[in-house]
């Protein structure tokens, strides 16, 4: 710990920070003339003991149904059909479409702690994940996986179907390096795919999904979306990714350079729903908002407004708020995995091995079966598509 980071976090707990220090609540200790830090005031302690301990749980927000549309953003709200976790939310579009209570609902917006949606009809739903299904891959697993594809002696050890599998792969395609990162790209249907296989797990892999995908646009490759799973990243937009690559319009050493963790990261989560939400947790944690009074509890909506007020305050008058640097922290790190994204780039420098490909790889077929799970904003997001089935595309990367 840092002194500067030290007398920042005393200052904290003394005052609330610069732009809060207006507000007496938020003076939870003063120095005394001896020197000694006390507290202000005996509630203070009382506060402190009922919310020591509080677990941070993953929130939930509540999925109201749209009646009709009003003159406002969002719309009338009508009834509540149950409740969704809010990292699910967080990855939705405006006019993103999901299965949820029987029906296929449209995205419509997030107002405090609801979700606001319409129903809709759409072939391609998404199907709400959860926060058991996420964790990552570990490193050393992670570079075990490279190893044994890498080598085809250690096939023998894996399930016949997945050995011949792999051959199939290498015979049409490329098996990468322990180091390498295979990228192909293919035509599917009236679609252009952009597949690559870093193997580094999946929330490095969704992080890596959505700056390809800005830098894609800026590119005006008109990327459509992108999934991620714990192995393979694919993006999937209208340009011809293939030909953009080869005629060096899209130079993959500079789309895949460590400088997209600089602007890209920071507008992309300027303007996301992340921050805020990771800012209520660290707000919690650190005493700045209680959950637990005497005689009641804040629910989750009473939270969110206290801690999106708070948020907005701190990042108009006070950005560089020890709070919110420690939320920035806690999203690169828990959210975003920036540091493992960070490390691939680093390791796939002039590593990078592209297959260009007249049809889907074997090993593209089950992150195939995947799409439909992310969307991007862009010129090209208005147009569908027609899912490619999944005996057709094991029948095309087959051959």
């Amino acid at each position: 710990l840092y002194r500067e980071t030290f007398d920042r976090i005393i200052d904290f707990v003394a005052t609330g920070g610069y732009a809060l220090k207006v507000y007496e609540r938020y003076a939870k200790i003063k120095l005394t003339e001896d020197g000694t830090w006390r507290i202000t005031h005996p509630r203070v302690a009382q506060q402190y003991r009922m919310n020591a301990g509080t677990i941070i749980e993953a929130p939930m927000l509540a999925v109201r149904l749209i009646r009709r549309k009003t003159r406002s953003a969002i719309g009338r709200g009508g009834p509540v059909l149950g409740k969704i976790e809010e990292g699910f939310v967080e990855s939705l579009a405006v006019g993103d479409t999901f299965s949820f209570s029987g029906m296929v609902l449209r995205f419509e917006g997030i107002r405090e702690n609801e979700c606001y949606v319409s129903k809709t009809v759409a072939e391609d739903a998404r199907i709400p994940a959860y926060a058991g299904s996420k964790f990552p891959l570990t490193t050393y697993l992670a570079e075990q996986v490279r190893a044994m594809l890498a080598d085809p002696a250690r096939w023998g050890a894996l399930p016949e179907q997945v050995a011949q599998w792999l051959a199939i792969q290498k015979r049409k395609s490329v098996i990468p390096g322990a180091n390498d990162l295979l990228i192909e790209t293919f035509p599917n249907g009236q679609r252009f795919f952009m597949v690559l296989y870093p193997f580094e797990g999946r929330l490095a892999h969704q992080t890596l999904g959505m700056l390809l995908t800005r830098r894609l646009e800026r590119a005006r490759a008109k990327p459509l979306g992108f999934v991620a799973t714990d192995y393979a990243v694919s993006i999937w937009g209208k340009g011809d990714l293939g030909a953009m690559i080869a005629d060096g319009r899209l130079p993959l050493d500079a789309l895949l350079d460590e400088d997209m963790l600089g602007d890209d990261l920071e507008e992309w989560m300027a303007d996301s729903w992340l921050l805020k939400r990771t800012f209520r947790q660290c707000a919690v944690i650190s005493g700045l908002i209680e959950k637990r009074h005497p005689g009641q509890e804040k629910t989750g909506r009473q939270m969110t407004v206290s801690a999106d007020l708070i948020y907005d305050v701190l990042r108009a008058h006070e950005p560089d708020h020890i709070l919110m640097r420690a939320t920035w922290d806690d999203a690169a790190t828990g959210l975003l995995d920036v540091r493992r994204v960070s490390d691939l780039l680093a390791r796939i420098k002039h590593h990078i091995v592209h297959k260009d490909l007249d049809q889907v790889s074997p090993l593209a077929v089950p992150i195939m079966l995947e799409i439909g799970r992310e969307s991007v904003l862009g010129e090209a997001r208005d147009e569908v598509f027609a899912e490619a089935m999944e005996a057709e595309l094991v029948r095309a990367a087959l051959g």
